[in-house]
């Protein structure tokens, strides 16, 4: 994980803007905290063909957080003659070839420094192009190509890693990429659009400067912006959309309460290869971003952290884990509850004629149900130290940082983006108690060390574990169903990813999303829904179905009834108010 800047200047005179420079400063703090480990800056001044007077200075920052090697890479990377620059935020599982215990960033820069040896101009293209697509991971890249004095930038075809520009809307203005924005005042600038937006995920861009440079005109900027879109079926296909014949689907007993969710449908042969295979793939997908993390403190500190509910999609993930990390290492289980005004003033109405001792502020939906989980991880892995962090946030707390989260997370802006972000930030901080091993009555401070994160983000578009897919259903069927699934999957690179690694990353922490792994999509998008999902069943057994059967075979029969629930409903970050506000989702925050 690294923080990126890149900032573009057109220099025709030797005048210096106060603004733009306090701006790359802000950038370059910001960004410094995404990456403890090293920082640096490169500079260079790309002068025109035509006049001394037109030249353009590019300045590259990057700020590195330590997770693959034997050491730090230090970033920008560049070699002794200071050519090509690469800016990297990622994680490569597939495509280029890395050796076992390797850093990831200069085998990169080698694949791309050897893809444009070649005379042909489209072949050099391409073949950049190649070695970009061909990634399997998350990321977001800046790579000057000084040979063709090209920029080249973008992110993942799943917008897994944040990527920010601001356009130039003048010719003075800078042309800026970086991992995370801040607040600016723009003085000049009446526009109500934010100074930042998100980099589309859906292609890889270049710069060209030879064209901006020799330009007789004052063309606008992205005229100079080339932009290569992904395939269009991406590294998987399109969502199976076979329908189930009648021999397909397991008959609805007519005795059945459906109400009942110990039910369990008919597991026939066909379902359980398909279970065997989930396993497989999201074991893998697991097994690749949790090995050769570097032990940065000491032995006893964990390496791996899962932001944690206890239900289904992250405890999957934590006995896949359990798998794969050493038996003596710990794992860190992330359970953040806050203090919600308005959730404790209700709850104080209905029970203030019972009296409830030992309820605590913190005991919501998420608590309750992490707890539960807990218990069963240590029932299937008894040797395992399992740090159940409870990360319990005042309402206070959560009213001073309110300002930096809104500060991090955007150019998102709405009032759910912050209830959600506003979880996201304290569960990665860490900071909560844990029971002491000696006595769990006692509850002991402790801060997670852990610097890769495993979320479930993505179990629920390639499931069809939302509300909206089970009213899809009611509504028109199994045609219906798959096409709200096919929707989803298809907006997952536009929608909370890079908002939720610029809130992550905030703590010097890297998310990991193992049901996002390429591997993990392509299978789910080729099983005929039927299989994935059966609405005809209540909550808690039809959504999700296969991966209910896949935790019931890992051994966890309680988190496999669990129902879908939102975090900011889970941790009760929603509506954080005492007032009765009229407040929606969709608002922007003020």
């Amino acid at each position: 994980m690294c923080g990126i800047l890149f900032r573009l200047q057109f220099k025709k005179s030797a005048t210096n803007d106060s603004f733009h420079n306090d701006l790359w400063n802000q950038l370059m703090m910001r960004n410094k905290q995404r990456g403890p480990d090293s920082q640096g800056e490169l500079f260079k001044s790309i002068q025109s063909q035509f006049s001394s007077l037109f030249t353009i200075d590019l300045t590259f920052f990057g700020a590195v957080l330590h997770l693959r090697g034997p050491s730090v890479v230090k970033q920008p990377l560049t070699e002794s003659d200071e050519q090509d620059v690469l800016l990297w935020n990622g994680e490569i599982f597939n495509g280029v070839e890395i050796p076992s215990g390797e850093n990831d960033t200069k085998y990169l820069f080698a694949a791309l420094k050897e893809s444009h040896k070649v005379e042909n101009d489209n072949e050099d293209e391409d073949k950049i192009l190649h070695v970009l697509r061909n990634i399997e991971g998350p990321y977001a890249i800046v790579y000057w190509q000084s040979s063709k004095r090209r920029l080249w930038f973008g992110r993942d075809c799943l917008g897994r890693r944040s990527l920010l520009w601001h356009l130039p809307s003048e010719e003075e203005d800078d042309f800026i990429l970086t991992s995370v924005g801040c607040k600016v005042s723009q003085t000049s600038d009446t526009s109500l659009s934010p100074y930042f937006a998100e980099v589309p995920a859906d292609g890889i861009f270049y710069l060209d400067l030879d064209k901006m440079l020799s330009s007789a005109s004052s063309e606008p900027f992205e005229n100079f912006l080339i932009h290569h879109k992904w395939h269009r079926t991406l590294p998987f296909g399109r969502v199976n959309d076979t329908l189930p014949s009648p021999e397909d689907l397991s008959q609805l007993p007519t005795s059945l309460d459906l109400s009942n969710t110990s039910f369990i449908p008919i597991i026939s042969p066909k379902i359980q290869d398909a279970v065997n295979k989930l396993i497989e793939e999201l074991g893998d997908s697991v097994r690749r971003r949790i090995i050769d993390i570097p032990q940065t403190g000491s032995i006893q500190d964990a390496r791996v952290a899962i932001m944690f509910s206890g239900g289904l999609d992250c405890i999957c993930l934590a006995a896949l884990a359990d798998k794969y990390i050493p038996k003596e290492e710990a794992i860190d289980l992330l359970n953040v509850g806050f203090e919600n005004p308005r959730i404790q003033q209700k709850n104080k109405d209905k029970k203030k004629n019972v009296s409830h001792k030992n309820d605590s502020i913190y005991d919501v939906p998420d608590r309750l149900t992490g707890r539960q989980g807990v218990e069963e991880l240590r029932k299937i892995a008894p040797g395992r130290i399992w740090n159940f962090v409870e990360v319990n946030v005042p309402y206070e707390e959560a009213c001073t940082f309110k300002p930096e989260i809104i500060e991090l997370m955007a150019p998102s802006d709405t009032i759910m983006d912050l209830s959600i972000a506003m979880a996201f930030w304290f569960a990665a901080r860490g900071k909560g108690q844990i029971a002491s091993l000696d006595n769990t009555k006692i509850k002991i401070n402790y801060e997670s060390k852990a610097r890769v994160l495993l979320v479930g983000i993505g179990a629920d578009e390639l499931l069809g574990g939302y509300s909206r897919h089970r009213e899809a259903f009611r509504q028109c069927g199994w045609q219906k169903l798959i096409e709200e699934v096919q929707l989803d999957v298809d907006r997952i690179s536009t929608r909370n990813l890079g908002r939720d690694d610029r809130i992550i990353s905030s703590h010097s922490k890297e998310s990991r999303f193992p049901y996002l792994a390429s591997n993990v999509v392509s299978f789910l998008c080729s099983l005929p829904m039927y299989i994935k999902a059966d609405m005809r069943y209540e909550r808690g057994i039809g959504e999700k179905l296969l991966l209910r059967h896949v935790a019931r075979q890992l051994g966890l029969s309680k988190a496999s009834s669990l129902w879908k629930r939102a975090i900011q409903f889970g941790a009760k970050t929603a509506k954080m108010t005492n007032e009765n506000s009229k407040e929606r989702g969709n608002m922007r925050v003020c």
